[in-house]
């Protein structure tokens, strides 16, 4: 499930992005920020290529349900 995101994006109002998915807790495990759990299901990291936000939410939503931090970017970056 998606708890927090994090956007890299150069255009905000694109919908069309690449999208890269890590457990929250991982990213998120520093000092002021939101702590999470792992919870069931964790994993270390996976992408969507060529997708939209609408789409990734989705994605993450159904596959995951430990807490998910969505990174967007610009459709066809690098992805990091």
């Amino acid at each position: 499930m998606i708890c927090n995101i994090v956007d890299h994006r150069t255009n905000k109002y694109d919908v069309n992005v690449d999208a890269v998915f890590k457990p929250s807790q991982k990213d998120n495990n520093r000092d002021g920020s939101t702590k999470f759990t792992w919870g069931n299901g964790s994993f270390e990291y996976e992408e969507l290529s060529a997708t939209t936000i609408g789409r990734a939410i989705e994605f993450a939503n159904d596959r995951w349900d430990c807490p998910v931090t969505l990174f967007l970017y610009d459709r066809g970056s690098d992805l990091p």
